[in-house]
Parts: C-alpha cells; sequence; structure tokens
C-alpha cells in the first residue's frame, strides 16, 4: 500500500483525484460516486481563476464566444436550457482545455492525461477478463438479455463507453511500445498482451466507430514512427497483414456482436443506417442557419419526440453537432483548434518522437466523433477525455521541466 500511495504522490495526487471523479461515470463500481464529477469540474473551475500568469487562447476563446452568441441570435427552446449547458461546458474548458493556461496547469493537464491513459488501459484490460468471469455491468444499468449484440460492457456502465475507452488504451500501449522500440530496441511481452486485451475489448463491446478509430489511429502511429524507414514500415506492414490473417479467427470469436450489429444495420438500409437519419438531420440544420447555427445544445429539427418531453439532445455526430449547433462562427475555430494540436510540433525541443501521446488520443477522437456526438457534452465522460486530450497535447509543447516520454 505504501508504495501504491508513494507512485500516486509521485505521479500526480491531485491529477489523481481528478481522474477518479471523471472515472465515476464511466466504471459501474464507481457510479455511487458520480456526483463527483460536477463537483471536481466546478472546485478545479475556482482553483484555474485563482492561478497567476494566465494565458488565454483566442481561438479557444473565440470558439466559446461562438458557442453564445449562437444562442443569442437562434433563440432555441427553453427545454434544451442552453445557458446553462454551456456553462457546464464552460467548467470543462477552464479546467481542461487550453483556454486558460499556466506552467502549473499545463503541469497537471499532462499528469491528469497520464491518468486517463492509465485508466483507459486498466478498463480494456480488466474488462478482457470481467467477460469471462461473467461480469458485465452495464446490465446492471440497461435492463436486456446479456447475449443482445452491442451489451457488453464490462467494467463500464455502457458499451459505447467501453469500446472507445479500450481502443485510446490500446493506442496508448501501441505508442509506448513504438517509442520503445525505437529508442531502445527492446519489446515488452507483457505489453503487448495488454495490448491485446484492450483489443478484445474494443470488439466485445461491437461498437464499430470505436475499432475503425483504433485501427485508424494505430496506422497513423506507425506511419509517423516508421516514416523516415520505408524498408522497416514496409517489413511491418507484411507483418500486420500476416499477424491478422493468422489471427482472424481468433479474433472473430470476439467481433461476432459487431458482425451482427453490422448484418441488422444492413437489413435495415445501410452500414451506418442507426445514424444517417441523424446526420441528416444536423445537416438540414446547418444548411437552415450557416452562420450561427441553431443554437449551442440546441435542435431544431428533432426526429426522435423524446427530446422535446426531455431536452436530451443525440446528435449522432460531434461535428454535425459542432456545425449545426454554432454554424461556421463555431465550427471553423474547433476545426483549427483540432487540426493545430493534431499537427503542430509535438514538443518544444526534440525529444525522439514524431508526435506526443495526447496527439496520438486525438487522431483516434478525430475519427469517433464522426458518429458519437459527445464534444458539447459536458456531462459525458468521453467528451472530457476529449477535452483532457486536447489540453495534454497543448501543454506537451509547451513543457520544458519535465520530460513528457519518461513517464513509467
Amino acid at each position: 500500500m505504501k508504495k501504491i500511495l508513494q507512485y500516486i504522490r509521485n505521479h500526480g495526487a491531485w491529477a489523481f483525484a481528478f481522474m477518479i471523479a471523471m472515472a465515476s461515470p464511466i466504471l459501474g463500481p464507481l457510479a455511487a460516486l458520480s456526483p463527483l464529477y460536477p463537483l471536481a469540474f466546478a472546485s478545479g473551475t475556482a482553483v484555474v481563476l485563482l492561478t497567476r500568469n494566465l494565458r488565454i487562447s483566442l481561438p479557444m476563446a473565440f470558439l466559446v464566444l461562438a458557442c453564445a452568441a449562437s444562442i443569442i441570435l437562434a433563440n432555441p427552446l427553453p427545454i434544451f436550457q442552453p445557458w446553462v449547458r454551456l456553462c457546464y461546458s464552460l467548467l470543462v474548458f477552464i479546467v481542461l482545455s487550453p483556454l486558460l493556461s499556466s506552467p502549473t496547469l499545463e503541469e497537471f493537464r499532462i499528469r491528469l492525461y497520464e491518468w486517463v491513459m492509465r485508466l483507459s488501459v486498466f478498463i480494456g484490460v480488466a474488462s478482457f477478463f470481467c467477460y469471462f468471469a461473467g461480469i458485465n455491468y452495464m446490465t446492471t444499468f440497461y435492463k436486456a438479455s446479456p447475449g443482445t449484440a452491442g451489451l457488453f460492457g464490462g467494467l463500464t456502465v455502457q458499451s459505447m463507453l467501453l469500446g472507445p475507452m479500450a481502443g485510446i488504451g490500446f493506442i496508448h500501449l501501441l505508442y509506448r511500445t513504438l517509442k520503445e522500440m525505437m529508442t531502445y530496441g527492446t519489446l515488452s511481452l507483457p505489453r503487448l498482451f495488454m495490448m491485446l486485451a484492450c483489443l478484445c475489448s474494443v470488439l466485445l463491446s461491437a461498437s464499430r466507430g470505436a475499432f475503425l478509430s483504433t485501427a485508424a489511429a494505430a496506422g497513423y502511429l506507425f506511419f509517423m514512427f516508421l516514416k523516415d524507414k520505408p524498408r522497416q514500415l514496409l517489413k511491418t506492414v507484411v507483418c500486420l497483414l500476416l499477424v491478422s490473417g493468422a489471427a482472424y479467427p481468433f479474433m472473430g470469436y470476439f467481433a461476432s456482436g459487431m458482425i451482427s450489429k453490422q448484418e441488422a444495420n444492413e437489413k435495415s438500409g445501410g452500414t451506418f443506417s442507426s445514424r444517417e437519419i441523424l446526420w441528416n438531420d444536423r445537416k438540414r440544420e446547418f444548411l437552415d442557419s450557416p452562420v450561427y447555427g441553431v443554437g449551442f445544445a440546441s435542435q431544431r429539427i428533432v426526429s426522435y419526440a423524446v427530446s422535446l418531453r426531455t431536452g436530451v439532445i443525440e446528435p449522432g455526430t460531434s461535428y454535425g453537432a459542432i456545425f449545426a449547433m454554432t454554424g461556421l462562427m463555431g465550427g471553423l475555430p474547433f476545426m483549427y483548434i483540432l487540426l493545430t494540436n493534431i499537427l503542430k510540433r509535438p514538443f518544444p525541443r526534440r525529444y525522439g518522437a514524431p508526435v506526443s501521446p495526447a496527439q496520438a488520443t486525438l487522431v483516434f477522437f478525430s475519427l469517433h466523433m464522426v458518429t458519437e456526438g459527445y464534444v458539447f457534452a459536458a456531462g459525458a465522460s468521453l467528451g472530457a477525455v476529449f477535452w483532457c486530450s486536447l489540453g495534454a497535447a497543448a501543454a506537451y509543447r509547451h513543457q520544458t521541466h519535465t520530460h513528457p516520454l519518461e513517464i513509467p
């Protein structure tokens, strides 16, 4: 126990505590602690605002102003409570995003990001074993047949949380593996097993968006680490194809839920038929009001009547939500913020890695947000993880006092 406490102290005790609050809506065993989630952001905002020598990110500030302006100009329905949701989102932006920054805040964001990555690896590996132990917290929160496709959440309360969290864990482990190979020429077998467990958890979740995002982000990492070594890159691609072919029967067992889900969608009219209605709604909303949108955290075209009764929003896509809700006024600054944090130089000086770990996570999110609409959902855990990754990517670029790649 002493060693565990010492490890936590050495790697940011406050960041660890904040990670626990962020994990409470994700993990079934911590669901009772979910009130800590908003409390952590409220108290975190107070601490940030009391921090000295704050720097303001103009693109982020412009995005916040665009969100507020969209509510004023579009006058959305009160049922959606856009001002309340904007205030909640502002708490997330202040604590996690680059909106406000200082050396102390940037160190905290890096530490928090590292703890969130440890959490994602833990979720991916532990949920793999939960599958064989018959542990599925999703059936505790969603009453349905345990064998139904897409109803395995492992330690998480929802399969749509397990998929992306396990995928992020896989990408983080792959980043560390490639960094270790390029630097020391060594390979950790326990880490390879954890990667396999995380990948199996992605498949067990039956989340096609998470699987495709994981595969694409993995390809991005291989390319970035091996682009200056074309022969090694070619050998790696061939090796991966052979391994994938050999593992197909084995992986097919874990992917049975995803295959069943895909077949059901194809019978319904398309690969992503479950999302196409929502995508078309967001497209129509944007075309109706392309400059300032239909209002932050609001909808004008509602295909599901339950949204008008409860105010719950299901946008179906983060990009569609941003452009539909805030128009070009908010969509363009968001895309600028996302792309610059993915494409800019990862560190203030050369550390031997072509990208930062947070940039790899952002690549995952940049693809996953096509099919999931959590970017402006302050109460959504995945939204918090996204903004945490964005803030860490910006912080890594400014870090000068701590070597960011030597965290165990």
